[in-house]
C-alpha cells in the first residue's frame, strides 16, 4: 500500500493510502478523528484523487461538485473511497466517487478537480 503525498496535515488529511489502483480506478483507505459529515466525506475523496497524481509540484484544487449524496448514515471512522477518473478536459479532470465500508455505501458523487 503506498501512502498519498498531500499537502493537507491533520487533523484534515483524511486519505492515508492507496489500497488500489488501475487506469482509470483507485480505492484508497479515508480515516477520521470522529464521525464524518458528509462535507467531511467528499473532503477525502477529493483528496483520494491524488492516487492519479504522477507530479509532485502540481496542486488540484476542488472547483465543482455534483449528485453529491449521502447513502446511509456514517457509522464508522475508517472507509474506502473508490474514485474513478470520468475525463479530463485542459486543467480539469472529472471524477466519479463511491464511500463505503465492508457492508454498506455511504456517499456518491461527482467532482472536478482543478490541477495548476
Amino acid at each position: 500500500m503506498k501512502e498519498l503525498n498531500l499537502p493537507h496535515k491533520e487533523p484534515i488529511k483524511f486519505a492515508k493510502y492507496i489500497v488500489s489502483k488501475e487506469d482509470t480506478s483507485a480505492v484508497v483507505k479515508v480515516q477520521f478523528d470522529e464521525i464524518p459529515s458528509l462535507p467531511m466525506l467528499v473532503e477525502a475523496a477529493a483528496q483520494s484523487s491524488a492516487a492519479f497524481s504522477n507530479e509532485e509540484n502540481k496542486m488540484g484544487f476542488l472547483v465543482t461538485l455534483k449528485n453529491i449524496k449521502l447513502v446511509n448514515k456514517p457509522c464508522s471512522f475508517e472507509y474506502n473511497i473508490k474514485v474513478t477518473l470520468e475525463h479530463q478536459l485542459d486543467s480539469l479532470t472529472y471524477f466519479n466517487f463511491e464511500v463505503y465500508d465492508e457492508h454498506t455505501v455511504v456517499a456518491t458523487g461527482i467532482f472536478i478537480i482543478s490541477i495548476q
